[in-house]
């Protein structure tokens, strides 16, 4: 039985709570800065390796700091515990924010509290509410993801985008990427995306839905972790491994799994644990009073079974507990 990144948001959850770092003092005897970040979702390997990355850089600079996510993607999940945080009034929040507009009002309701907010990862419809954004180039990744995914099917046949929800700025820019990319290729026809909500039984279905009508399918980009896993189910069930070519974003163990077992051909591999540092480094830089970087741009690889061993490409490989 495939393990579902959604199995893993109780075990995540108390994983959370027991990485919480109390930081030291401050300098001069002053009570350390409280940072909360709060995750798109508790349990998936990308937001764990954020939390480990800002884990490790509060404990450098001596901030108390947590971590919480709601058990799935989604504004309704997220909306509360935001809300909850801010009751807790944290000097800085770190958040990957769901749904571009549908966070607004959460997150107005944080800086009108003079908490800072830094944006890792994905970024609200109002960006002018952080005072920094981390994140990849996404849009790029997309177009990465197209090229790659041309390559493995002779530039000909026909492929598909397997998407998260419509409105998550990070998902919204790889799919646009990736279209705007594949549309070069002539020999590629592009069936359109289908969504899977954020969910890897949805993803296998919708899979299933597309390849009954197309049994010809040569490929399919999926945007996330949960999308990847679904379709991967998706290609095993129809006993279509290594025919039908998966190129995904992001990595889990299942999915790991996949490479290794040439079900998943090609990953688009974030920095998720460099967006955790940087997301600290810059709230507590505004706090200070200090200037910060408004946007920063992390790196991404593709990962392989070849190349996936190789400690340039490992380091890359999500986390799913902090060390």
């Amino acid at each position: 039985m495939r393990t579902s990144v959604l199995s893993l948001s109780v075990a995540v959850l108390a994983l959370v709570a027991g990485c919480s770092d109390t930081g030291g003092p401050a300098a001069g005897g002053a009570e350390p800065y409280k940072i909360t970040y709060v995750q798109g979702m508790a349990g998936n390997p990308f937001f764990t390796s954020l939390t480990c990355g800002a884990q490790e850089r509060a404990k450098e600079l001596g901030v108390q700091f947590d971590a919480q996510g709601g058990k799935d993607y989604s504004p309704q999940s997220q909306t509360p515990i935001l809300n909850g945080v801010i009751a807790q009034k944290p000097d800085a929040i770190v958040i990957s924010p769901m749904a571009g507009e549908a966070m607004v009002p959460a997150l107005s309701k944080a800086k009108a509290a003079g908490i800072k907010l830094v944006f890792a990862d994905s970024v609200a419809d109002d960006a002018t509410l952080a005072v920094s954004q981390i994140a990849s180039d996404n849009y790029a990744g997309g177009v990465l993801a197209a090229q790659t995914l041309a390559k493995q099917v002779g530039e000909k046949g026909k492929v598909m985008v397997m998407g998260a929800k419509p409105g998550i700025s990070t998902t919204d820019a790889r799919q646009k990427g990736f279209e705007d990319e594949i549309g070069k290729h002539s020999g590629i026809t592009y069936l359109g995306p289908q969504y899977s909500e954020s969910q890897p039984a949805t993803a296998t279905s919708k899979f299933a839905a597309v390849f009954a009508a197309n049994s010809d399918l040569a490929g399919v980009f999926a945007v996330s972790t949960q999308e990847v896993e679904g379709v991967a189910t998706g290609v095993q069930n129809a006993s279509k491994s290594g025919a039908v070519h998966i190129v995904g974003f992001d990595t889990s163990d299942p999915i790991l799994d996949d490479v290794r077992n040439g079900v998943v051909e090609s990953l688009i591999v974030q920095q998720p644990l460099q967006m955790g540092v940087d997301a600290v480094t810059q709230a507590v830089a505004a706090l200070k009073g200090e200037a910060t970087t408004p946007k920063i741009s992390t790196p991404f690889v593709v990962l392989t079974k070849d190349n996936m061993t190789q400690p340039d490409v490992a380091k890359f490989i999500y986390k799913t507990t902090c060390d």
